[in-house]
Order: C-alpha cells, then sequence, then structure tokens
C-alpha cells in the first residue's frame, strides 16, 4: 500500500489498483474532503488487504468492528512483550557456562511458569532475582516416575506401580469330608466370599549410580488378614548390560508361570500343578543374565525353598540352590501368555527348571517350619506324624525339582504347558520308613483364543498331579474382559472342576481336599 499526498493531490496504491484524489475548491473544502476521502479509502484498503484470498460467507465488517479487532490485537501483542521482558534470556538448546560450542555440554532451556511459597517480605529474600533450576520432573511412564533432567549429575529415579484383585468364589462340594494318609478325616466345606487377593505396590528405579538399582513390592489381602506384606525387596548391580546381582528377598526362581506373576495368569490363578510344585519367595543370592538374542537365565543361593517370611530360627542350617532359563527362538515372546497384541507371526518360548533343596524339620530337638510346606500326591503334610509310617515322623529329606516348559502364541490363539519332576530323597524320620524315596511328578496345558480382539478371549486348561500316595486332576474354563482394550483392565469369570485337590493355597481358592465345583469372579486394575 503506498499512499502519496503532494500539492493537495493525493494517491492510493491497493493490491487491486489505485485512487488518485484531486484538489477540491477552496482551502477549507480542499483540505477537509480530501482528507476525509483519503482516511475512507485507507480503511477500504487496509480492509482488502485483511481479506484478500478469502471466501466470505458473512457481509463485511464495519468500521467499529475492525477496531474492535485492532484493539484485541493490540492486547495480544503486549501481553507477548510483557512475557519476553521476564524471561532471563532464549529459550531452547544453550550451551553450558563451561562449554564455548554447540557439542558438547549443551542444555534445552524451557519456560516454566511455578509459584513457590516464601515466607520472605517482598525484595528482602536472599534469593529474590536468583535464577532457581529444576533437576527432576514427574511424569507417567507405565507407572508414576519421578526423574532428573541431568541424569548424571542427579543419579536418582523413582517408579510406583500398583494393582488390585477385587474377587468373589463360590466352592459347591461333591463330598463332605477326606481322609489323608495318615488316617485323619478331614472335613471339606461349601464357601461363598468376596475376598481382595492381592493390592500390590511396587517401587523401583536407581539410586547413587545407574548402575545400582533397587525393588520394594508390598503385598497385603484378605486372607492374611489385611496386613500389609514386604514381599520382595533387593539392591541390585548391573555389572554388564547382560548381567545383573541381587541381594535380598524375592521368588526362588524354579517354574516358568510361577516366575511370571499372578497379573499374567491365563484365568483368575495359575494351574493346581503350579500351586503344589511350586517354590516360594527366600533372602539369598540371585544372578540374572541375559544370552544369545533373546535368551534369559537366573540363578540363586538362598535359605530355603519356601522361606517367605520366615525368622532365622525357624530355618535350618542348610542352602537351597536354584536355576532357571529360556530362550525365545522367533524373537520376543513377552510377558503376556495370552496373545493380546495379536502377533501376525508364530513366537515361542522354551524353558526350563531346576531347584535343589535338603531340609531338616528338627534341629537339636526343635521343630522347624520350613520344611513344613512339602505335601504327598493326595494332600497329606510330610511332616505330620504318621504321615509314611505309622508312629513316625519325618525330619529329613532332599527336594529335587525338574521342571520343563513351552509357550507359543499367533494370531490370537496361544497355548502354554510345563511338565514338573519332583523327587523326595533321603527321608528319615525318628523311625524306620519303608517308603524313603518318593516320586512325584504332574502337568498342565492350557490355551485360548481371541474371540474380540483386544477385547474378549475364551481359555480352557487341564492340570494334574500324581504320586505314590494318590492323583488329582484339574479342568478349568473361564473368559477375560478388557473393557478398554488394554491389559490394565480384566474382568475375568473360570469354572473349576476338582477331584481331590493335594494343595493347600489360600490365594487360589483352592483348598487340600476340595472336591467339587469352584466359580471365580475377578476385576483386576493396574496402573
Amino acid at each position: 500500500m503506498l499512499a502519496r499526498l503532494s500539492n493537495w493531490n493525493l494517491a492510493l496504491k491497493c493490491p487491486w489498483g489505485h485512487f488518485q484524489v484531486r484538489p477540491l475548491q477552496g482551502d477549507f473544502m480542499r483540505t477537509q474532503g480530501t482528507v476525509r476521502f483519503a482516511l475512507l479509502a485507507l480503511i477500504v484498503c487496509v480492509y482488502h488487504v485483511f481479506a484478500i484470498g478469502q471466501e466470505f460467507t458473512e457481509p463485511p465488517l464495519t468500521i467499529e468492528q475492525l477496531q474492535v479487532q485492532l484493539n484485541e490485537q493490540a492486547a495480544q501483542i503486549k501481553d507477548l512483550h510483557r512475557r519476553l521482558e521476564e524471561s532471563d534470556g532464549p529459550f531452547g538448546l544453550q550451551p553450558e557456562s563451561l562449554g564455548s560450542g554447540c557439542t558438547p555440554g549443551m542444555v534445552d532451556r524451557v519456560p516454566l511458569a511455578a509459584d513457590v511459597p516464601s515466607e520472605a517480605e517482598c525484595d528482602t529474600s536472599e534469593d529474590a532475582g536468583k535464577v532457581k533450576t529444576l533437576n527432576f520432573y514427574a511424569d507417567y511412564d507405565r507407572g508414576f516416575v519421578i526423574r532428573p533432567f541431568d541424569a548424571k549429575k542427579h543419579p536418582f529415579e523413582l517408579k510406583v506401580k500398583g494393582w488390585i484383585q477385587f474377587r468373589h468364589h463360590g466352592f459347591a462340594r461333591n463330598a463332605d469330608s477326606w481322609t489323608d494318609n495318615s488316617g485323619v478325616r478331614r472335613p471339606i466345606r461349601n464357601r461363598n466370599a468376596f475376598d481382595i487377593e492381592r493390592a500390590r505396590m511396587t517401587f523401583s528405579g536407581h539410586a547413587i549410580d545407574p548402575r545400582l538399582t533397587y525393588f520394594l513390592q508390598l503385598d497385603g489381602d484378605t486372607d492374611d488378614g489385611h496386613v500389609v506384606d514386604f514381599f520382595d525387596y533387593w539392591w541390585a548391580w548391573q555389572f554388564t548390560d547382560a548381567f545383573q546381582i541381587q541381594f535380598g528377598k524375592r521368588k526362588v526362581p524354579a517354574g516358568r508361570q510361577w516366575l511370571l506373576g499372578a497379573r499374567r495368569t491365563r484365568l483368575v490363578d495359575r494351574p493346581l500343578a503350579v500351586d503344589f510344585f511350586r517354590p516360594d519367595r527366600t533372602v539369598g543370592i540371585f544372578g540374572v543374565g541375559k544370552f544369545a538374542q533373546h535368551g534369559h537365565y537366573e540363578v540363586m543361593i538362598g535359605n530355603g525353598y519356601r522361606t517367605a517370611n520366615l525368622p532365622n530360627s525357624e530355618t535350618d542350617n542348610n542352602f537351597t540352590y536354584a536355576a532357571t532359563s529360556y530362550i525365545d527362538p522367533a524373537g520376543a515372546f513377552g510377558g503376556q501368555l495370552v496373545d493380546f497384541n495379536q502377533t501376525p507371526t508364530s513366537l515361542w518360548r522354551l524353558g526350563h527348571s531346576f531347584s535343589f533343596s535338603p531340609q531338616r524339620s528338627t534341629q537339636n530337638g526343635s521343630s522347624l517350619e520350613e520344611a513344613d510346606f512339602v505335601r504327598l500326591s493326595d494332600g497329606t503334610r510330610l511332616t505330620q506324624p504318621g504321615a509314611l509310617q505309622a508312629g513316625v515322623t519325618v525330619s529329613e529329606f532332599d527336594l529335587w525339582l525338574y521342571g520343563i516348559d513351552v509357550s507359543w502364541k499367533r494370531q490370537g490363539w496361544s497355548l502354554t504347558s510345563e511338565v514338573f519332576l519332583r523327587w523326595l530323597d533321603n527321608i528319615e524320620g525318628n523311625g524306620p520308613i519303608a517308603n524313603d524315596n518318593l516320586f512325584q511328578n504332574g502337568f498342565y496345558v492350557e490355551g485360548g483364543k481371541f474371540l474380540v480382539k483386544k477385547m474378549l478371549d475364551f481359555n480352557v486348561r487341564y492340570s494334574f498331579v500324581s504320586g505314590d500316595y494318590g492323583k488329582s486332576n484339574e479342568y478349568a474354563a473361564g473368559f477375560n474382559y478388557y473393557p478398554l482394550a488394554k491389559p490394565q483392565l480384566k474382568l475375568s469369570f473360570d469354572v473349576t472342576q476338582l477331584d481331590g485337590s493335594p494343595n493347600q493355597n489360600r490365594a487360589s481358592d483352592i483348598l487340600v481336599g476340595d472336591t467339587g465345583t469352584l466359580f471365580r469372579t475377578q476385576v483386576q486394575a493396574e496402573f
């Protein structure tokens, strides 16, 4: 736009053309008319500059409306100037004070608005005018996290996660009682109850050095009287990318689905055979590492096979040794047994586990609780008086466990199976025992298919436990519904038929001797 005023001749040039105003008669009329016309032409020209190239469906703005827009734009420009004046410098990548170039030593300066409370009076604070830096930030990354902006300068990180299982279970018995191998008759009860099975929170991260990591898991449930339990807690040192050593309390590494965790079970809880043969937690030293491209292994030396919350006064002086490994030959299998992500090609996981645990149920004439977990295949506790021989109580034995497992999934289908072999050798007691070596075995096979992608899957299971004193079967079927199409929220229902459980496990709502039908409904949520 160009305006020229010379000798009372006015020319206006706009994008679509130009105007020219010639002198008017009379000084006053000439001056007033020319100026008025010039102002009107100028306004029309400005309006055209803003409107050109746009398609209007409404009538042109009036002069008053244009003035309102100009005032609003002026206010916005004034606010932007104020914000720029409040900043101490430019935002974006800046060299550190010791750096002289773009690399190395760069920091990314970002704007931050925050109200910091202070008890100091106006202009009297010692920190007035000083630049404050923010060292940590909070965010969500599959859990609530606190992380440093500069990990080298502030080597600390914390991640908090949690999950809860709310469950209803009902058991309808088919028999009134069962008799164990020592001749004791025990009742079988009908059950119907709501239960908070697992309410857990985990804290993990690193401190002091990125290689020094930590993990803490708290657990509370209805079965344990709503008392919070320190389930797992350990420190670890990352020697290399492929090997880490851990010191503390965690799961004995034996059994694939036992190590997988209760959040990722195919049905509401683990198979009967897993709960019968699996170990528990213990305090010890654990080595965790990787091999090949998708191989994983764990080794352990710890206090016992099942010494989760036992004080040293209730454990013997023998260590337990365990190891497990698996490999994913077709690519990373992931942490889900079901094929939630609809894997386009087949994925496999092949693994095995081993454990050796010498057990002493008495020491210096005192009874120890550590060995009380082992049961015969009919459910009789091994250390119960008369379990193997009338009038004889078992005091010592060696436990050997070997397991082999395989998992597969593809396009919504999935299959998992595990075989357990357990030997109880060198059995001794306070009298002669005719059968001083026992062999027990069991397995499970389970599979499923997503009927609706990432929302509904159906699963079936068969589990079997056998030994010298009996055998039992488990048949189960159920479904999982993911209302948000995410694994973090899951509704599960299953039906299980039992013909004499050898296992006592309140977490799975299956008690020793159970013969009948078990119904379970569960809502699980996690963050």
